[in-house]
């Protein structure tokens, strides 16, 4: 099975003869290039594919993720972030992440319960060193405003889900967004209470120095076990860099 399979960007070379080449995945084209969609009633697997196809990207495995996105009206933005955000809905809407990323040359969408590595990090395997951070700087969120434009009233109506508790130790740390105007109440309290079930709460990553292993890659996640910050739970691997000749291995993480 192949490690790696990318397009050469940039070479370098200098009086020594030294030479460095420096290559990316087809997700670089989806940070490169912009483009203005709308979508209407699709899902994130779905636009995924037809952005693909617009932009002669190869696709491998891209699960259905199930939600399908009312509408989504994207002007200039990058293809990466028309993606993420789709994702973003629908982890919102129903609770499930995805994760995107290139598996030797194809564009793949996974479920993170299938991404998970056999494998364990941590205390006595594999781990030389590690930076632990929860902050609620960043994506924490103790109450949500969602608005619907009323057609009928000439107004908008603000729908408020917040946790009271949290916003007397913290303040008020609000998200707002403007909803569909097809969603009636009903959805739009599902929402609010599935936005702020996953953004109340302070976010925890990790930086990882470890041995090498090289099943592990961006996209996949694997279990985290360390005593010293009472820290045992599974972790998207949002970033990682091996060093094939010192055989180790750099993993920036988050929080399944």
């Amino acid at each position: 099975m192949g490690l790696f399979y990318g397009y050469v960007v940039k070479i370098s070379q200098n009086e020594k003869d030294q030479v460095q080449v420096l290559a990316y995945d087809q997700t670089w084209y989806l940070k490169k290039n912009k483009e203005t969609y709308v979508f209407t009633g699709k899902r994130a697997d779905q636009i995924l594919l037809q952005i693909a196809e617009d932009f002669k990207l190869k696709t491998g495995s891209l699960v259905n993720t199930g939600y399908v996105i009312p509408s989504m009206i994207e002007d200039g933005q990058t293809l990466f972030d028309i993606v993420l955000k789709a994702i973003d809905y629908t982890l919102i809407n129903t609770g499930k992440m995805f994760v995107l990323w290139d598996d030797f040359g194809k564009l793949t969408l996974t479920d993170v319960e299938t991404a998970k590595l056999d494998l364990f990090v941590g205390d006595g395997s594999l781990a030389t060193g590690f930076t632990y951070e929860t902050d609620i700087d960043s994506d924490t969120f103790n109450k949500i405003k969602l608005v619907r434009d009323n057609k009928e009233t000439g107004k908008r109506d603000a729908y408020i889900f917040q946790d009271s508790n949290n916003m007397n130790f913290w303040g008020i740390l609000q998200n707002y967004e403007t909803v569909d105007e097809s969603m009636n109440e009903a959805q739009i309290k599902e929402r609010g209470d599935q936005m702020l079930e996953l953004y109340n709460r302070p976010k925890r990553s990790f930086s990882v120095n470890a041995i090498a292993d090289l099943s592990v890659r961006a996209g996949r996640a694997l279990f985290i076990g360390i005593g010293a910050v009472d820290v045992k739970s599974f972790f998207i691997v949002e970033e990682a860099s091996h060093d094939l000749l010192k055989e180790t291995m750099s993993l920036k993480l988050k929080v399944v």
